[in-house]
């Protein structure tokens, strides 16, 4: 059995698609859904409940007690030898279970399994890969910041694992997966702990169970076969609550840790990062528009972000004229800063050129 967990906040027909793209798989085991509803009034309770199929569990919470507590008691209510955490803002595609279960399957090392993820329904703009912060990586960035030049070679670090798992054909062993779209052996949740730390309110909590997994033996695989859209909005209210969670995952694990205070000293010491030839547009008709030179028309690559270094970003590669991001997708990109490269489709490109905006504003969306 496989069981399915959706939390809920507020976000009743997203999770509807979401729990129909769960229902309509086609799966060799059978499924049990579980939906948690952390919404505030008895009147969206009382909606999402008439709305929901007859054979989903659904859930109902008084108030918001945080995705982590959530997902918690739905595991604790679940019986499926497979978990399978979606969030509400995502869809599974076609046969998208079935390969992540074969996938699990046939890795008996793996912990954990997750699909390719794209940002847009037409599955043009790929979601970034999930990476797991580490010392090395935060003493990485910190020296970046002395140069324009090794930050550049920071960005590219990132982008070589982008694009590794943007292109791989065959399960690809990964630092960490996503909790908004991944399957789980429910052994492996008990062996290393259980779900998730109820200290976390929202986000990080994966994070946090991702290094719990691997740190009892298991491996992370990204199963290219399997596809799910995944309708990610950025806004400062999510800004607020990674914030909030960074500061659980920190004292949980690096508090205590001399080489992070360093690292973290130093980070404090040294200037922003400088990222030179950045051109500034202004949006118009509520989506981007970007002229490819015609020497990377026969082949590109876009890549968007909320940091010049482009860590990490939203990929979409491409050929001709026009690079865009159409009106669809740009009132997601919202309240801050922007950023966007256009090169090469390869790891170290020659050619770049490099944008930023001012994102959508959030209060007329």
């Amino acid at each position: 059995m496989i069981s399915i967990i959706l939390v809920n906040y507020k976000t009743n027909d997203q999770l509807l698609g979401a729990v129909a793209s769960v229902l309509t798989q086609e799966t060799a085991d059978s499924l049990e859904v579980i939906v948690v509803d952390n919404s505030p009034t008895d009147a969206a309770h009382a909606s999402l409940a008439a709305q929901l199929p007859h054979n989903v569990i659904y859930i109902q919470n008084n108030e918001n007690i945080g995705f982590a507590k959530a997902c918690n008691q739905a595991f604790d209510r679940s019986n499926g030898e497979f978990i399978l955490l979606l969030n509400p803002d995502a869809c599974l595609l076609p046969s998208a279970l079935s390969k992540l279960t074969e996938s699990l399957k046939k890795h008996p090392d793996a912990g954990a399994v997750g699909p390719r993820v794209y940002w847009d329904a037409d599955c043009r703009f790929l979601m970034p890969p999930s990476t797991y912060p580490s010392i090395t990586s935060f003493y990485k960035e910190a020296v970046s910041r002395l140069h324009p030049l090794l930050s550049k070679y920071q960005s590219l670090d990132f982008r070589e694992k982008a694009l590794q798992a943007w292109a791989c054909n065959t399960p690809l062993p990964v630092e960490a997966l996503s909790g908004g779209h991944v399957l789980i052996r429910r052994d492996a949740i008990l062996k290393c702990g259980g779900l998730f730390d109820p200290r976390f309110f929202m986000y990080w909590e994966d994070t946090d169970l991702m290094h719990r997994l691997k740190k009892s033996g298991y491996q992370l695989y990204l199963e290219p076969g399997a596809g799910c859209l995944h309708f990610y909005e950025h806004s400062h209210a999510k800004e607020q609550l990674i914030t909030q969670g960074w500061s659980v995952f920190q004292q949980k694990h690096f508090q205590q840790n001399k080489r992070f205070q360093f690292v973290n000293w130093l980070y404090t010491q040294l200037p922003p990062v400088a990222m030179p030839d950045i051109t500034q547009i202004t949006v118009k008709n509520e989506k981007l528009t970007f002229s490819v030179p015609s020497e990377l028309q026969n082949a590109w690559l876009l890549e968007l972000g909320t940091t010049p270094q482009l860590i990490p970003a939203i990929g979409h590669f491409g050929s001709g004229p026009i690079a865009e991001v159409d009106t669809t997708l740009f009132p997601r990109l919202q309240d801050k800063i922007y950023f966007a490269r256009l090169s090469e489709p390869v790891s170290r490109p020659d050619l770049i050129y490099c944008w930023q905006w001012q994102g959508y504003p959030s209060k007329t969306y």
